[in-house]
């Protein structure tokens, strides 16, 4: 793979390039004499594009994928345009009237962490999820994998300076809340129902000072048990999922 192309692979993500971007696989490797439905229907729609498929040893896409979970499809595509700090001012725009709710990542390490808080993203609607272009995980061929084929739903802008993205997300009417494991309110007590973009902060550090510094709100979420926190995905998966709740009431 080339730096001007993207390997991607698992049937969902496979799935979303088929019906969204066709156009742009270039090469594809599937399991030699695997018995297994899904992957002969992606076999046809290949076959009927045009493409070059190569039959391989399931040994060899272990290989190429450093053994990560493929499900017996590969495909290299051409690497889609990353969206910026100018696609962020032009959705702001386009959902100023339209109630949006953003999810701003600062900081997240793991592309695990990453594909699944997109995954959640794309189920509960999100408008655009805005992550950082440094010191943070970029979306690569694992946050494809985790995230299901949610990267080719969901709109997710790059910045260079996470905190003039989050001025920009306010100046658009947006209210911006920041989520602490040391906030006095609980994230149950405000009204996700307006405007809002949600910050989950990195794994074990949280929130930057200065990120924090910029949210209109911060709040908690009440744990009970032993734990000291959830994993980042899943917090942002509750909170989301309570601004899902109070906009459907």
């Amino acid at each position: 793979m080339s730096k001007r192309t993207d390997q991607i692979f698992g049937l969902h993500a496979v799935k979303q390039i088929l019906e969204n971007s066709p156009e742009t696989i270039l090469n594809t490797w599937i399991q030699e004499s695997i018995q297994s439905e899904s992957v002969r229907l992606i076999h046809e729609s290949l076959k009927d594009l045009g493409v070059s498929i190569q039959i391989v040893p399931r040994a060899t896409l272990g290989k190429m994928v450093k053994n990560q979970n493929h499900q017996g499809v590969i495909l290299e595509v051409r690497k889609a345009a990353k969206k910026t700090e100018q696609d962020l001012d032009d959705v702001l725009e386009q959902n100023q009237d339209s109630n949006p709710l953003y999810l701003v990542l600062d900081s997240i390490q793991d592309p695990h962490n990453l594909g699944a808080c997109i995954r959640t993203a794309d189920a509960a609607g999100v408008t655009a999820v805005i992550i950082p272009n440094d010191r943070a995980a970029s979306i690569n061929e694992t946050v494809r994998k985790v995230a299901s084929g949610a990267v080719e739903n969901v709109t997710v802008i790059s910045v260079v300076n996470l905190v003039r993205a989050m001025k920009k997300i306010k100046e658009a009417g947006v209210w911006v809340v920041g989520t602490a494991g040391d906030a006095k309110q609980s994230i149950y007590e405000l009204d996700l129902k307006i405007p809002t973009a949600i910050v989950m902060g990195g794994e074990g550090k949280g929130m930057r000072d200065s990120v924090q510094k910029e949210c209109d709100y911060t709040a908690s979420l009440p744990i009970h048990g032993h734990v000291e926190s959830l994993n980042v995905s899943v917090a942002a998966g509750v909170v989301l999922y309570e601004a899902v709740r109070q906009r459907s009431i």
